[in-house]
């Protein structure tokens, strides 16, 4: 039960951050990031479906040869938000998804590596805070034991916004080392690839879509911290700016932990220097349809290719 509340709680918190420059987070953040009224997260790993590659039952258990693709995270790389509300579609991912209009990093790989074909297995969840990473690691090595490529996608969950992210860093980044040191003792000659936060929120994004998606701004009002406009309308760029330091905080946690493993690399800020557009958006405004998936795959493949050596 308690394990239950933990992630709805999780998932409230992922509202705050996942798209932070929407409407829908900072629901949660006037909430304080308490429980969601979101659907219960899918629970246990999410196996890459529909046509084209399958999950391999048995990869090389060779950990001097490391094959196949595992993806661990929150529902930002779950592939939600290409299907119904609090839909995981692994399929549909930027990082595991084997539909073609996506041109996932997996897809991408089997190109480059066609070894790679069918070793793929997505165990991200929705609201997943970076407390659930190892278990996710667990998981996935459970059906790809000696990944080539490993990507993690956190943060969302973890932030608060309520004063005390700073205190929180520690716990944070453990579970991150955690998450990657059960990857690297099962695939030490593989790659560990940990990104940063898609974005950052921008006055001009905001006010744009405002102006275009009715009941945006008044989600987005508040006198918090991390609340974008005040009662009269205006945007308060102070507070765009806290948020921002708090996200810059995280992603330095987690490179911090990941430094410390040589096989382990960030994305260098190539995400944090994404510029957000309406058409990427899903209809919740809270995650990415399958052109901002896709656009994050194309974002992404030139720090997959230099780290693999491509």
């Amino acid at each position: 039960m308690q394990d239950e509340t933990d992630r709805r709680e999780a998932r409230g918190g992922e509202r705050v951050a996942i798209r932070f420059s929407v409407a829908a987070l900072l629901v949660a953040v006037l909430a304080g990031c308490g429980a969601s009224t979101a659907a219960s997260p899918t629970t246990g790993p999410v196996l890459t479906a529909g046509p084209g590659p399958t999950v391999a039952a048995t990869p090389s258990p060779d950990h001097a040869k490391p094959m196949g693709l595992i993806a661990m995270g929150h529902s930002g790389i779950t592939g939600e938000g290409t299907g119904a509300e609090n839909e995981a579609l692994p399929a549909n991912s930027w990082a595991t998804g084997s539909l073609p209009a996506v041109n996932s990093v997996y897809l991408r790989l089997v190109a480059a590596l066609p070894e790679t074909n069918g070793h793929v297995i997505n165990a991200g969840q929705g609201g997943a805070p970076a407390s659930q990473l190892p278990g996710m690691a667990q998981s996935a090595l459970g059906v790809v034991p000696v990944p080539e490529l490993s990507i993690i996608q956190t943060i969302d969950s973890d932030i608060k916004c309520n004063g005390r992210d700073a205190e929180a860093l520690p716990a944070f980044g453990d579970k991150v080392r955690q998450a990657i040191q059960l990857v690297v003792d099962a695939s030490p000659n593989g790659h560990v690839l940990i990104v940063g936060q898609l974005g950052r929120p921008r006055a001009e994004f905001l006010n744009k879509l405002v102006a275009q998606v009715p009941g945006q701004l008044e989600a987005l009002t508040g006198s918090g911290p991390c609340d974008f406009f005040d009662r009269s309308g205006h945007l308060v760029q102070k507070h765009l700016d806290a948020l921002t330091a708090i996200i810059d905080s995280y992603e330095a946690e987690q490179a911090r932990v990941c430094g410390t493993f040589p096989q382990c690399a960030t994305d260098g800020g190539v995400r944090a220097a994404y510029m957000d557009t309406l058409e990427n958006f899903s209809a919740d405004w809270n995650h990415l349809n399958l052109r901002g998936q896709a656009a994050e795959a194309e974002l992404i493949w030139p720090v997959v290719e230099d780290l693999l050596g491509l």
